[in-house]
């Protein structure tokens, strides 16, 4: 089998080995394809460093119930691909399937045309985005309240933590594209790089996103957050009524100094024994 053809081409395009391997239908072995991928540039550039820490799974019960959008900042190749100097991108909290929209800028009328591209395929209930004023404006906010659609954001480090791992993706994508063809434009091949994403087996789901529907998406919601019901849950540290401060993320070179907490106090009002699970 042609890797080449399949690395470059086939859904799972500019993907890693396991991506590779679903291509191939298990023709080629893992450990053939990590030999061969080893000798690649654009994959052994581009692998990941790993940083293992626990967080918080986004918690949904269903499909197009919840998404997060981010607004992807690609103002240094707008010069070699035709002015546009963003992606917008948005994910499917449940089925991981996701969008791109590249935007010459971020101006309230582009953002909402960019909206009505993907909310023609498919609406969800609740939106979840940073507190970008490409998103907070009034146009914007009243576009939503037309749609029905209900909206929230976050301002913490962790944000929106899906779609920044799916930006995290895209862009391993785009740069090893980059690299393999020794070019800065990704304007013509960007559909192409989400077509291979919403098309290559997604390990948390146990499926493609393009798979995930509404037969199957109780499936997808037991391969997601069925094994959380067999852990033990821990005893709560805190009480009804108990006051607290919430934590501010901080960023790896922020000064040491400056104040970890937020200045509001809060009371807490209700406490669900359960695993950890973040709840929208």
């Amino acid at each position: 089998m042609d890797l080449e053809k399949v690395y470059q081409e086939h859904p799972g395009s500019f993907g890693a080995v396991e991506a590779l391997f679903k291509a191939t239908d298990g023709k080629v072995s893992r450990k053939d394809i990590k030999k061969w991928l080893s000798a690649k540039d654009s994959y052994t550039l581009h692998k990941p460093i790993k940083k293992k820490f626990k967080k918080n799974k986004v918690f949904v019960s269903r499909m197009n119930q919840q998404y997060q959008a981010d607004l992807v900042d690609m103002q240094s190749l707008s010069k070699f691909n035709d002015g546009y100097r963003y992606l917008l991108t948005c994910i499917c909290v449940l089925s991981k399937y996701a969008w791109t929209i590249p935007l010459p800028d971020k101006n309230a009328k582009t953002v909402v045309s960019a909206f009505e591209q993907i909310f023609s395929e498919r609406i969800p209930l609740k939106l979840q985005t940073d507190a970008g004023k490409e998103f907070t404006n009034k146009l914007f906010q009243n576009y939503l309240k037309k749609k029905k659609i209900g909206f929230f954001m976050t301002s913490n480090n962790t944000k929106a933590s899906i779609v920044e791992r799916f930006n995290r993706t895209l862009k391993t994508k785009m740069w090893k594209f980059f690299t393999e063809k020794n070019t800065k434009r990704y304007i013509d091949v960007v559909d192409k790089l989400v077509y291979s994403y919403n098309n290559t087996w997604h390990r948390s789901i146990q499926m493609t996103p393009a798979s995930v529907t509404e037969t199957n998406q109780s499936q997808v919601w037991e391969n997601l957050y069925g094994k959380q019901n067999n852990k033990k849950v821990n005893k709560p540290n805190y009480r009804l009524n108990d006051t607290v401060r919430i934590s501010k993320e901080k960023l790896l070179f922020e000064k040491g100094y400056e104040q970890n907490w937020t200045r509001e106090i809060f009371t807490i009002h209700q406490i669900i024994r359960r695993n950890q699970l973040f709840i929208n």
